[in-house]
């Protein structure tokens, strides 16, 4: 499955049956909510209802596979150039 320019290996029914990204989803979508809201982490955990939806679970499968696009941009919009 290709999402914004990344690939992935699992298909959205194998995601929605794995534990591993239900969890790991929910987590994500539980600190996001906590960032905006400005929540501790565990209040913002309690409010997410089972199960998470396709955007976090297709968000815990990158996190996972901890991929970076080739055209990803700093918060300023420059190239990523190496550190040396």
């Amino acid at each position: 499955m290709k999402f914004y320019g990344f690939e992935l290996n699992k298909s959205l029914s194998e995601l929605r049956a794995s534990p591993y990204h239900q969890q790991l989803g929910r987590k994500l979508c539980a600190a996001f909510i906590a960032q905006q809201q400005g929540t501790r982490l565990d209040t913002a955990h309690k409010k997410i209802e089972e199960p998470v939806g396709d955007l976090w679970l297709i968000m815990a499968e990158i996190a996972r596979l901890g991929v970076v696009p080739e055209n990803a941009c700093d918060p300023v919009g420059l190239p990523n150039t190496p550190v040396m």
